[in-house]
């Protein structure tokens, strides 16, 4: 697990617009399984062992819309562990085939038309949970899980270490919380003065209060709920984000900046450089590309 992390930072060049502030992003597609999530999942199966709640020959059951399931079942494939996952059709082929390629049994929870909801995924919710009703069954449950944001301190280390100047803004999607809470913990306390800034589906407004009914397209964030990981308190601004403004961001970004990312990345960017046009020149921005936009080439979004 030695390859997990140490992710480039790159500072994108054709998108920075003139009068704006820089933008820096972590390209997580180089972990092993392309995703930012292989640092939770490793941390979360290193504390359950720790904890004496995972033994050899368990079974690890979580739901998920594929990356973290991924990642899980990665870890649980070079420790000898089942896996058990429930996702959904709303998700892309290409993680559910990742999850299966690693041995993991993949459940569906059927979404309409194939178009998440906060309904589908509180139903996936349900399911996990009656899984861990069996015997030997670890249930990471990820949005509740402190270890999920442990896993992400290493990656605001990173960003620091790689930076010239200081971390004005960190602009992060909303899931379950782990990522931009972990990286806030490390950054505010070695900065107070950045700024953490949520992103979240313009249609399904869980962290700012709003309507969560709606339908989106980012994958893995827009929940019904908020994670109770999340630290809200060290958030100070979140931009909601359609899903046609994230599509042309990680459109933008793959063939101006040769960074391939999913449409949530691309809501990042796009949220990194509305950030970047209100802090003007001389500022410090840093996004995520949460994955890579190689899970992606099989739906609309590079089409």
């Amino acid at each position: 697990m030695t390859l997990i992390g140490n992710t480039p930072l790159y500072k994108l060049n054709s998108l920075t617009e003139p009068g704006s502030a820089d933008i820096y992003v972590k390209w997580e597609g180089a972990n092993p399984t392309g995703s930012m999530k292989d640092r939770m999942a490793l941390s979360m199966i290193d504390g359950a062992e720790r904890r004496g709640l995972l033994k050899p020959g368990g079974r690890v059951v979580e739901y998920t819309g594929g990356s973290t399931g991924s990642s899980l079942a990665m870890v649980c494939a070079t420790r000898g562990y089942k896996a058990h996952f429930v996702s959904s059709n709303g998700f892309s082929d290409e993680k559910l085939q990742t999850m299966r390629a690693f041995g993991a049994e993949v459940e569906i929870i059927p979404a309409k038309d194939g178009i998440l909801t906060a309904e589908v995924i509180d139903r996936m919710i349900a399911r996990a949970k009656d899984l861990t009703g069996d015997a030997d069954t670890f249930w990471p449950d990820q949005v509740n899980n402190p270890d999920n944001k442990r896993g992400y301190h290493p990656m605001a280390r990173e960003i620091l270490s790689a930076m010239d100047g200081p971390v004005d803004e960190f602009v992060m999607a909303v899931g379950g919380g782990g990522c931009i809470s972990g990286n806030a913990e490390i950054l505010k306390t070695q900065n107070p003065q950045t700024r953490i800034v949520g992103v979240e589906p313009y249609h399904v407004r869980n962290i700012s209060g709003g309507d969560t009914g709606g339908t989106h397209q980012l994958e893995g964030i827009g929940l019904s709920f908020i994670p109770t990981i999340l630290r809200r308190d060290l958030i100070d601004d979140i931009v909601p984000v359609k899903d046609a403004d994230a599509v042309e961001a990680a459109r933008l970004l793959a063939r101006h900046e040769g960074i391939i990312g999913g449409i949530t990345s691309g809501a990042n960017v796009w949220a990194a450089r509305h950030r970047a046009r209100q802090l003007g020149p001389g500022k410090n921005i840093v996004t995520v590309i949460v994955d890579t936009g190689l899970r992606y080439l099989n739906g609309g979004l590079f089409g």
